[in-house]
């Protein structure tokens, strides 16, 4: 990376009184309509793991809440849309309204966590799938196959059954597709370089083609399957999508971002969306059979990714939007929705190397706070702050908008939080990037 050239007071006094044109986005990026006053938050709609959020003609079955840290798997709709399954990554499920439990893993010691739970085509069966591709099946469902044997270049993410019941495709994060039974193999990435990992597979109603959807909202068709629109390189969105479903109609689909944030295309309605804490993300989304309804299920926030250095340090992880703060004994004390952008700074460890407790962005009276700068784009700074005041006096982006890419290149906090990460970063405290 360029640094500004001069004496070393030179670079120091710029390094304070500076900041970082890269750090305020345009205010295009966000409806000023929109905008709330700064340091004033609307509530989160979500408080802890395991909640169930219904919209549109989906009815509350029950939900998770009270289970202590519940890592969620998967929610899956019965037939009729009058109850639903939900599963833990530790293999136990849970069944509400007229779903049957039909069987479970919490008996089994898993050597990878379960990913999915599929529903048979006559809802009295479903399968379970672990990330290592092994497939267990339940009531009706038939086992035909799994990759358990097989050493995969990247997890399996989801289970989609073939429409008749009579076989399914396993897919990976890479974009790999392994068809079973009926199922045919249509295509699939796992040959290609992925800007954001797969995240599901949508099955046309007659199995004849198939969407491959990726954590950026791209959208990839196979066979007869049909694109209807997708998120790939949508500045306004720019959100981290955890799940997806098509209607009914086979005409349309949803994507369904981390913060609850939903995307139709098609044929599928917007029927409500949320707003989901930090530490209750929203991490599975199931549909009516009608496409009327659905349902948000939260999960617990992601601890500390591996491979993340050691040691007390800050980490950012830019696909996911989050910074966590960890301690020298590995505990984490801080773990936070942020914005940024996109694959800036390049991944690598850092360290802190100067603070301002205000600052300005040197354009359009732009001004920020709890400034702490750890590396540099081609000419400034870049560090974390909190959401930035125009020259009017309004934030510039919504807190329900961290979480997506709004930044021309710092990281911004909520305001609270980012004075948090300023009190306990110390010049030389390390900062570790990753994807």
């Amino acid at each position: 990376m360029t640094r500004l050239t001069g004496s070393p007071p030179f670079r120091f006094a710029t390094a304070l009184c500076l900041t970082v044109l890269l750090c305020s986005g345009p205010a295009s990026m966000a409806n000023a309509a929109d905008w709330l006053e700064p340091g004033v938050y609307q509530s989160a709609d979500s408080n802890v793991s395991g909640e169930v959020h219904a919209f549109g003609d989906a009815s509350d079955f029950g939900n998770l809440a009270s289970e202590s840290d519940f890592d969620l798997a998967a929610l899956t709709s019965t037939r009729t849309g009058d109850g639903y399954w939900i599963a833990s990554k530790d293999g136990r499920v849970f069944h509400f309204g007229d779903a049957i439990h039909r069987g479970d893993l919490r008996s089994i010691s898993l050597d990878s966590p379960v990913v999915d739970l599929a529903v048979t085509s006559d809802g009295n069966g479903y399968w379970l799938v672990t990330s290592r591709g092994v497939v267990y099946a339940f009531g009706t469902a038939l086992w035909r196959g799994s990759l358990g044997h097989v050493s995969l270049q990247a997890p399996v993410v989801d289970l989609e059954p073939f429409p008749s019941g009579t076989g399914y495709w396993l897919t990976a994060a890479d974009g790999g597709v392994f068809a079973f039974g009926e199922a045919r193999y249509l295509g699939g990435l796992g040959n290609r370089s992925l800007y954001r990992p797969i995240i599901d597979l949508l099955s046309t109603t007659d199995g004849s083609g198939y969407l491959l959807i990726s954590a950026d909202g791209s959208v990839h068709t196979f066979g007869s399957a049909r694109f209807r629109g997708s998120l790939a390189n949508n500045g306004v969105s720019s959100s981290r999508i955890v799940a997806a479903e098509r209607t009914p109609d086979d005409r349309g689909y949803w994507l369904v971002s981390q913060r609850g944030k939903v995307f139709t295309f098609g044929s599928a309605a917007h029927l409500g969306q949320m707003n989901a804490h930090e530490l209750a993300p929203v991490a599975a989304f199931a549909v009516r059979g009608d496409g009327m309804g659905y349902w948000m299920a939260t999960s617990s926030p992601p601890p500390s990714p591996p491979d993340s250095g050691s040691g007390r340090r800050a980490i950012f992880s830019n696909q996911r939007h989050r910074v966590w703060l960890v301690e020298s004994d590995g505990e984490v004390i801080g773990n936070f929705f942020v914005s940024a952008r996109a694959d800036r700074p390049q991944p690598g460890i850092y360290e802190v190397f100067s603070k301002s407790r205000h600052t300005i962005a040197g354009h359009d009276d732009i001004r920020m706070e709890y400034m702490v700068r750890f590396t540099w784009g081609v000419e400034q700074a870049i560090g974390f702050h909190n959401i930035p005041i125009d020259g009017f006096g309004e934030a510039m982006q919504m807190e329900s908008q961290l979480g997506s890419y709004r930044s021309e290149g710092c990281i911004r906090l909520r305001d609270d939080q980012a004075a948090q990460l300023y009190a306990w970063t110390k010049v030389g405290t390390q900062v570790v990037v990753i994807d």
